[in-house]
């Protein structure tokens, strides 16, 4: 069973990137994240009616998922401000395998293998590499914000493997936590964009924020059934590898500069992760 869920762990990581290569080529990423919980509220309304309710011993969790999602995309929104993407995204993305390993660690008990703890440093220290290069200067608020960032990312992958566990059905578990997520963040959203119709008025643009979200959406319903079959920390250090997705992205589509650090990072990483396996 791990090898098939492996593999869709990695389509998550790929997923992930693709949605965060809009989101770096949106001009207005507060609009973009409004534009992409669209996609996650109809989703959820649909699996909520269809699906069975959550155990009840799953509700903490999903009141405590909403609260960290919320705070994790503002707070993202917040360090893009301070800093460019190729800075935050690194530092965010690679510091949260270290934090969900001490987590699952402290709250589920999950022990793993000196190997694959050697395998989740690797790709933390790999990924966060990419953030420094020669000459490179950082504002005085993109790393706090940037860790802070990966703190929340930490934080709610900890409490959505626990409550995807305690739900006894983890797509049901997730469907609640996106309507409870993404209905007040569209309105606030709405509401600092000056309304519902001022957000749907460019239909190219739309359609990239409602592909966005499909894509971001469909990426954790994949985490989360991973979080019920693997360690919380393995699947979260697997997922980093959007990553090497991300490079590759910018290399093949975004015209960016595959360089020698780059190439080192992603090696960095890749050994991780076949470490993590082992």
């Amino acid at each position: 069973m791990e090898t098939p869920v492996v593999l869709l762990v990695l389509l998550a990581a790929l997923m992930h990137a693709s949605w965060n290569a809009f989101l770096h080529l949106s001009g207005d990423r507060l609009w973009l994240l409004g534009i992409m919980s669209a996609p996650y509220i109809v989703a959820s309304v649909i699996g909520v009616a269809l699906l069975p309710l959550p155990a009840p011993g799953a509700w903490p969790f999903v009141g405590a998922s909403v609260v960290l999602e919320i705070a994790y995309c503002f707070t993202l929104i917040r360090a893009y401000r301070s800093g460019d993407f190729g800075q935050i995204y690194p530092i965010a993305r690679g510091l949260s395998p270290l934090l969900v390993f001490a987590g699952a660690h402290a709250f589920a008990g999950e022990a793993l293998k000196p190997a694959a703890i050697a395998g989740v440093a690797l790709v933390s220290v790999g990924i966060m590499s990419l953030a420094f290069r020669r000459g490179m200067r950082f504002s005085g608020e993109s790393v706090p914000y940037a860790l802070l960032t990966g703190f929340f990312i930490a934080s709610y992958s900890v409490i959505d493997g626990l409550g995807a566990r305690a739900a006894g059905n983890g797509l049901s578990y997730i469907m609640w936590v996106y309507l409870l997520w993404n209905i007040p963040q569209f309105l606030l959203v709405c509401h600092l964009r000056g309304g519902v119709r001022r957000m749907f008025t460019s239909a190219g643009t739309v359609a990239k924020g409602l592909l966005a979200g499909a894509l971001a959406l469909s990426a954790y319903c994949l985490v989360i059934e991973a979080f019920r079959y693997l360690p919380i920390a393995t699947v979260s250090a697997l997922r980093e590898l959007s990553s090497i997705f991300a490079v590759l992205i910018g290399w093949l589509f975004l015209r960016e500069r595959l360089t020698a650090r780059r190439v080192v990072a992603c090696a960095l990483v890749t050994c991780g992760a076949v470490l993590i396996r082992l």
